[in-house]
């Protein structure tokens, strides 16, 4: 057995001592007077003791928080984002520590090189200038709605935690260590979602919410599986699962995780357009790039589940009337997505959306909040006139390009635009130059990226989704990742293209 190198702790710096005594002495003279702001105090001395004490392996905490964190909002979607303590709930506790970690341990600084880091910055700086004037007037409403730009800072996070991984020439490559981890974790998502998405609709309301929320424990959204779901078709598909986890493909068990990926797809392919959709689009994309990929066994489950639906009229029931799975409903997602249908409760969520939108469109394009929107903390459904719900809780129109033009005018779409278009472009260079250098490895993980860039677009596309933890944090983690990866394959071009110094001793004759 290999042993683990054992790392002491570096000795904390005077400065930082004075400060854990100074905050120790406020907590002793706050307890009298206010017990509640003591005890906040004394697990942030412990929480700062903590950071300083094991700086050195902040990188390595934050990644593997970071890590529970995804697949708790993988698992169990909304009702994971409440674990907490109202307002610090986990992601914004990851995000403290990756800050900690990132600021204390890397060499962040580097990353300011990349243009996409800098596009990254330049969006959350328009977002923030939409932000701050509203936060008088809207309170944490304000910063809640700012999750859709503040959440970006995950991406420089995680490329920098990713690259700290990396840095020394023995060590394996951050972007590697992330992808074998997530393919370890591969068959846990295609055991349980299938139950997650049934035990959702059966069970909606039954099952007990998180202390201290009204959200039940395990709340997933359609829409959502599906993205996770291309992710997982996307590994499979461009051959990486053997490469990165061979157990997980070995004799003969890729049949099984197939026929579980239909399983938990079969709810968002055959109710959910938008779920549809993004699996369609980043399979789609590998075609387009990479035709000669393992279609075979994904093809043959798929095909035999459809011509069994259809050959047998057999139709399943989740929970309402709205959950059937079938023939009929299949084709009226499909018709759906294109055109009327017919059935009032499609087409009237299909036109509800378009209206909306187009009269953002009009308001920011051809009206008054061209430069600055309405701002972030604004209910954009009540102002708008679209809020659906009864108390009120529908805060966004289910875009979030239309949600980023609405609340921060054209100067917040153009940036948006701008860093999507950049990522996309930088991902699809890369994998020109690693498939014309015969880095197969590379070229795969630049395609599996894009791919999945693409199921995140376009569910974001469709619904609220980028707005809350389960879907943002998650997208910006990806981003981050996307961002590493590309640093990487540079970083190892550059080193190849470093001339090799002479080895010739000085003064000998060849």
């Amino acid at each position: 057995m290999r042993k683990l190198p054992l790392v002491v702790p570096g000795p904390i710096p005077v400065p930082h001592v004075l400060l854990l005594i100074l905050l120790a002495g406020a907590v002793s003279v706050t307890v009298p007077s206010n017990p509640l702001l003591a005890a906040a105090l004394a697990v942030l001395t412990a929480g700062l003791g903590v950071v300083l004490t094991l700086r050195r392996q902040l990188p390595r905490l934050a990644l593997g928080l970071l890590g529970v964190c995804l697949l708790g909002y993988a698992l169990l979607g909304r009702g994971f984002a409440y674990v907490g303590v109202p307002p610090l709930y986990i992601g914004e506790i990851t995000l403290v520590i990756c800050l900690a970690a990132t600021l204390l341990a890397t060499r962040w600084t580097a990353l300011l090189r990349s243009p996409l880091v800098l596009l990254v910055l330049a969006y959350m700086l328009v977002g923030a200038a939409a932000t701050v004037p509203y936060i008088g007037r809207y309170g944490l409403d304000a910063l809640r709605d700012a999750a859709l730009w503040y959440y970006a800072v995950f991406a420089v996070l995680v490329a920098a935690l990713l690259l700290h991984h990396g840095r020394t020439p023995e060590s394996e490559p951050g972007v590697l260590m992330a992808a074998r981890r997530y393919s370890r974790v591969v068959p846990l998502l295609l055991i349980w979602l299938p139950v997650a998405v049934v035990l959702d609709q059966v069970a909606y309301g039954i099952l007990p919410p998180f202390p201290g929320s009204s959200v039940s424990l395990l709340d997933v959204k359609g829409g959502d599986v599906a993205v996770h779901l291309a992710v997982v078709a996307s590994l499979f598909v461009l051959g990486l699962a053997p490469k990165l986890f061979p157990r997980l493909v070995g004799q003969g068990r890729e049949w099984l995780w197939w026929v579980l990926w239909l399983s938990a797809a079969a709810i968002p392919v055959f109710r959910v357009r938008a779920g549809l959709l993004a699996i369609v689009a980043a399979l789609l994309l590998i075609v387009l790039f990479r035709p000669g990929s393992r279609w075979g066994k994904p093809f043959a489950v798929v095909s035999l589940t459809v011509f069994l639906f259809f050959a047998s009229g057999i139709s399943l029931t989740f929970g309402s009337s709205r959950y059937t799975i079938s023939a009929d409903t299949l084709l009226l997602n499909l018709q759906s997505i294109t055109g009327s249908t017919g059935n009032e409760a499609r087409d009237g969520s299909r036109r509800w959306r378009l209206l909306w939108w187009n009269d953002i469109a009009e308001y920011t394009l051809q009206g008054p909040y061209f430069w600055t929107g309405k701002g972030y903390g604004v209910n954009l459904a009540n102002a708008d006139g679209y809020q659906v719900y009864e108390d009120e809780s529908l805060r966004s129109p289910h875009s979030a390009h239309y949600n980023i033009l609405a609340r921060s005018g054209v100067p917040g779409l153009v940036a948006w635009t701008a860093l999507q278009l950049t990522f996309v472009m930088s991902l699809l260079l890369a994998y020109v130059r690693a498939r014309a250098r015969g880095q197969d490895l590379w070229a795969r993980l630049n395609l599996w990226v894009l791919a999945a860039w693409v199921a995140f677009m376009i569910n974001a596309s469709f619904d609220v989704f980028l707005e809350g933890p389960q879907g943002g944090i998650w997208f910006w983690a990806l981003f981050g990742y996307g961002i590493a990866l590309l640093e990487t394959q540079r970083r190892a071009a550059r080193a190849e293209m470093r001339p090799v110094p002479d080895a010739t001793p000085t003064g000998s004759s060849s």
